[in-house]
């Protein structure tokens, strides 16, 4: 190096301590240096801006060199350079001096530190062993200034070699930051990080920055083919988004940003939020947890806001009262949204939901204030093809639940389809549950809004299915039939009593004390019947309330029941209740699909229209037990088909059963 004169000099700093602790709790992440580095670069070109007037827009760059084989990173840039005594002042007395104080309060933690020149030079000793400084000012009749550390407290500065106004700094990677002698890895740096810096950015020769964010302009001046063309090439997404919110607020904070709500998809992936954090066009952190409310963490976009620190940390997220401001700012801006396109644009509403409805759903979960927003113009897809609001569905239903309150839900569009035939005959609408959070929202608007349940339409038989007609089977066909069912079920219907139990049962009925007497079993403390043993003559001397306590006091998996349906096309529903079905649902989610199977604790609901149950009765009378077994089992079987997908071991018992039915034919 060719200069008249060296000057070595110490660091203006009280402590020896300076370089551990940078390179240790300065950033937590070691690729912020560049940022650092480049930020400093934009600033000198903005100086130069303000001070020559002849600097003229194609000048005003910044480039980064990378030389891997003597392991140095490059900065370069056109700004208002420094002379040696700025250097002095900027550099040797650590912006302004004040290290000590730096040393003792930030030691143990991060701290807002960008914005001094000084400090945010000095991150780059976090990857460097030795750091150099060539920079010509400006000012007229300057030379160029030469300063070279090597991460101890002294320095060495003489002539430098610049013949353009500006500055180098250059790097010399030390041996644990190896990582970044490689160009893809500056690269995505320089993509995260300066993505928007205004100030071109060059690296390998090719631009690697845009320039503009397109949050910075006013959305009024903003195309839609520019918002889709901004969110792909940010996002590296090929598909469009389904719409964004253009945020520009500047009181009584200043924020300005876009949220994009991308299409869900099932990619692992996918599910990781992209909403990323600036100050002023330089990246800060894309983990927002405390600032975008978790229900828009899937969300991609950006979000600038001048006032926050570079160098933010979770705590000051979480404590800072501004930050809570613009969190619930957020919340209003996105159902101020929804509620503006409810009401001008319903089909672009409904266009949206299909793609949407996840955020929305655990919105309302999640967030109190979103929730009270959004459940007036919450819709769900009816069985009819369109969509409802509650009250819209209330009204459509009206002439079929006089109290107004009743909710129907199917598990999708593919199930329970004899379930939705005979509600439609009825004229009674229903709605697809399309989410896992569907039956969390249920509870929480049932909770919320008054004259409203929920109820899956295989919970319970709505009485308006139930034919007033008389029937066609006798009182004494009924009771045969549910035996005939129980035992093809293999189930045990045996009903049990303590002795407190017994006698409370005998008070209502004092004819049943003689009647049970042959068939009670004593054990322990309980008295069992078994109700399948029960002749004909003692069902029917005992009445059928009698018989429905003793059928209460039966614990079995299966429960048989007997409804007059007004179509004759069903021989057999499911029936699992609703409080159960909810319990299971959740079970299922908590753990993660694992749960215990609820569904083996059900009701049959067994259609005495149906012409396959009279030639059941039929079949028995002729005493061809193996067909009436095989038939209520298939029967049942189907029934359950239309609840859940069978494993390959039920499949094929099922397809067994079903060839065997056809060989009665």
């Amino acid at each position: 190096m060719a200069t008249k004169t060296k000057e070595k000099g110490a660091l203006s700093i009280h402590t020896e301590n300076i370089f551990p602790i940078i390179k240790k709790w300065l950033y937590s992440q070691h690729d912020i240096f560049l940022r650092e580095l480049v930020s400093n670069s934009v600033d000198a070109i903005s100086k130069r801006k303000y001070a020559d007037a002849d600097f003229k827009q194609e000048d005003m760059k910044i480039e980064i060199k990378l030389d891997k084989s003597k392991k140095t990173l490059q900065v370069i840039d056109t700004g208002i350079g420094m002379t040696a005594e700025e250097i002095k002042k900027y550099i040797n007395q650590i912006a302004f001096s004040g290290a000590e104080e730096f040393v003792n309060k930030f030691k143990d933690v991060q701290a807002n530190i960008i914005g001094h020149f000084g400090l945010g030079f000095y991150s780059s000793f976090m990857v460097a062993d030795k750091v150099t400084i060539d920079s010509l000012s400006i000012e007229p009749g300057s030379k160029a200034a030469y300063w070279e550390c090597d991460g101890s407290t002294e320095y060495i500065m003489s002539e430098g070699k610049r013949k353009e106004v500006g500055t180098t700094v250059t790097l010399y990677l030390n041996e644990d930051s190896k990582e970044y002698a490689d160009d893809n890895k500056i690269k995505d740096i320089l993509e995260r990080y300066c993505n928007f810096m205004p100030v071109p950015i060059y690296f390998d020769s090719k631009q690697v920055n845009q320039l503009e964010a397109l949050w910075n302009r006013n959305p009024k001046d903003v195309t839609e083919e520019e918002y889709k063309k901004f969110y792909k090439e940010v996002f590296h997404d090929y598909n469009d988004p389904v719409f964004w919110i253009h945020l520009n607020v500047d009181f009584p904070f200043n924020l300005k940003g876009i949220l994009y709500f991308p299409k869900l998809r099932n990619e692992p992936e996918f599910f990781k939020g992209q909403v990323k954090l600036y100050c002023n066009n330089v990246f800060v952190a894309d983990n927002l947890e405390d600032l975008i409310p978790e229900f828009l963490l899937l969300l991609k976009g950006g979000i600038d806001i001048p006032d926050i620190p570079l160098n933010v940390s979770r705590s000051f997220l979480q404590n800072d009262t501004q930050v809570r401001k613009i969190s619930q700012y957020i919340i209003k801006k996105v159902s101020d949204h929804f509620q503006n396109t409810f009401k001008e644009d319903r089909k672009k509403y409904e266009q949206y939901w299909e793609d949407i409805n996840t955020f929305i759903k655990f919105g309302m979960l999640k967030e109190d204030d979103f929730f009270e927003s959004m459940k007036d113009i919450a819709i769900f897809k009816t069985a009819s093809g369109d969509y409802l609001t509650i009250d819209e569905y209330k009204k459509r239903n009206s002439a079929a639940d006089e109290k107004n309150t009743k909710i129907w839900y199917a598990a999708s569009e593919d199930t329970q389809v004899s379930y939705l035939n005979l509600m439609k005959e009825q004229g009674i609408e229903v709605i697809y549950q399309t989410s896992p959070l569907d039956i969390h929202l249920f509870q929480k608007l049932e909770s919320k809004l008054e004259n409203t349940e929920f109820v899956r339409i295989d919970s319970e038989v709505n009485e308006t299915l139930v034919s007033t007609q008389s029937e066609t089977i006798n009182d004494e066909q009924k009771s045969r039939l549910k035996k005939i069912f129980y035992n093809a079920l293999d189930q045990k219907l045996e009903a049990s009593f303590s002795k407190e139990s017994y006698k409370d049962f005998l008070k209502k009925y004092p004819n049943a004390s003689t009647i049970l007497s042959p068939y009670q079993i004593q054990q322990d403390d309980q008295i069992l019947i078994n109700l399948l043993d029960l002749p004909e003559k003692v069902v029917k001397d005992l009445g059928n309330d009698a018989m429905v306590e003793l059928e209460n006091h039966a614990y079995t998996d299966i429960k048989v029941d007997l409804k007059n349906l007004k179509t004759p096309e069903i021989p057999g529903m499911i029936v699992f209740s609703e409080f159960m079905r909810r319990w299971h649902d959740m079970d299922m989610i908590s753990r993660m699909g694992a749960g215990s199977d609820m569904l083996k604790n059900h009701s049959l609901v067994v259609n005495t229209q149906n012409p396959i149950i009279h030639k059941i009765l039929e079949l028995d009378k002729k005493g061809k037990d193996e067909e009436v077994r095989t038939l209520c089992s298939y029967i049942h079987d189907l029934s359950l088909l239309e609840q859940k997908p069978f494993s390959g071991q039920e499949l094929k018992e099922f397809i067994g059963k079903a060839n065997k039915v056809l060989s009665f034919i």
